[in-house]
Formats: C-alpha cells, structure tokens, sequence
C-alpha cells in the first residue's frame, strides 16, 4: 500500500513538473480617450543652478547633456535594427552619483527623491536640461513623467510660437537639439494615444549619415549617449528595444 501511495506521489509530481506554465498576457494598453485635460502648467519655486551657458537655448540644451554625460564617465550604448543593444563604454551608475540625481528630482519638484531610490528619473534629467538651458515654463513644463510634459507639447503646439512640435518618426529626419521619444513597457503610448504611460526620451546631439546620437537619463542606469541608426533618408530606422513614437522638432533658437 505504501509502495502504490509513493508511486502515485511520484506521478503526480512527474505531471505538475511538465504542466505547460501559463503565459503571461500582453499589458492592456491603456486608452487616452477619457483621460481629463492636464490643465496649466504648474508653478514652481525651483531656479537653475547655473545661467544657461550661451545665450541660444537649443544650443544650451545639448551643452548641458554633454556636459553631464561627461560627469557620468560618457557611457555610450549602441541600438540597431536587429539586434539586441550593447554598451560599448561603461559610466558611473546612479547609486555612484545620488546627489546629482537629485538636482534633477529638484527640478520636477521631488527634492527628496535621489538616485537611491530606484525610481526612474529619466524625465527629470530631461526636465532639468530643459529648464536649466533657460526655457520658461509656458514653453516646456517640467514633469516627472515624459509622456506627461511630450501631452503638453502637442497641446502648445496648437498655439502660435510653440518652441516643440512633435513629429511621427516618418515625418522627420532627427535633427541636433530635437528630443526621441519611445514607449516603454509596452505602454503602448503614441502621438494618437497620448495615454501618459510609460515612455522615454533623448536629447539629440549628433547626427551623422548613418546615425544619430541622443543623450538621455537613466539608461542602463547612468547618463548615456545612445546611437541610433537612420536609413538612407536620415529617418529612424525602426528599434525593437525602442518603439520610438516621436521625433519632437526643437525650434528654439
């Protein structure tokens, strides 16, 4: 009797072991269809740290990233089409840098938030580039989130002087000075689904035939320059491990 018992353990163990696991359901992409508006930008007691270091605030814009790109040991990452991206130079991770994370946290209002704490503050160094480089807020409002302030771009698109014009990857060629946005975690966010999901996005900084380079905040955990290959034309060729949703037109001069 104890023999059958242990058998029959032993069966059922041999089953539950070579059960076909469950797979896990693609994310419900969320619908920006009954999202209420933002409303103004808010008011903030923040200051940059510095004035902007020329008087073109394009131009300071992607000074800026350099310069804190070099603070991070230049760490560059290199995407292609079909294949994964690689690291091809190492940077100083964000626990090796908390206290400047958290001048960027500053500048979206979250002081108390460094790089210790494991929350993304790619946004927040987008924020404070863009803000330090002396952009007043009626033009770009800061936010701790990309899709929320890429929203509040397209809004003030629709009025005249807009300093951001967010394009379809395939109705602009990536320029210097020009922001590369992607959604992320299958957010499934994009110009017609402005959701406020999960996204990213870079400061274009070089752009060559073949390439362009971006900077941006929080990948592979430092301050990187990613590379992106572009196709004949000069348009972004299509990334599994960025689904680049906008190429947004800086205009500032």
């Amino acid at each position: 009797m104890r023999s059958a018992f242990l058998v029959l353990c032993l069966l059922v163990a041999g089953c539950a072991a070579t059960t076909t696991p469950k797979s896990t359901p693609p994310p419900v992409v969320e619908s920006a269809a009954d999202l209420p508006p933002l409303g103004p930008c808010p008011a903030s007691s923040w200051k940059p740290e510095a004035p902007p270091p020329t008087a073109s605030a394009k131009v300071s814009m992607v000074l800026l990233a350099v310069g804190e790109w070099a603070r991070f040991g230049r760490q560059v990452v290199v995407y292609s089409t079909d294949q994964p991206p690689r690291t091809e130079q190492q940077g100083v991770r964000e626990r090796e840098a908390p206290e400047r994370i958290h001048d960027y946290w500053a500048s979206v209002d979250r002081p108390e938030r460094s790089g210790l704490d494991n929350v993304a503050w790619s946004a927040a160094f987008v924020s404070w580039d863009i803000a330090s480089a002396g952009v007043p807020r009626d033009l770009f409002c800061p936010d701790q989130r990309h899709t929320i302030y890429v929203e509040r771009m397209v809004d003030r698109a629709r009025r005249p002087g807009a300093a951001f014009v967010a394009h379809r990857p395939s109705e602009r060629a990536p320029q210097v000075g020009d922001l590369i946005c992607a959604s992320r975690a299958g957010s499934g966010t994009t110009l017609d689904n402005l959701n406020r999901g999960a996204g990213h996005c870079d400061i274009v900084v070089e752009v060559k035939p073949g390439w362009a380079a971006a900077i941006g905040g929080n990948v592979a955990d430092s301050v990187s320059r990613s590379v992106f290959p572009l196709d004949g034309n000069g348009f972004l060729s299509p990334i599994s491990a960025r689904p680049v949703f906008a190429v947004i037109e800086n205009r500032l001069p």
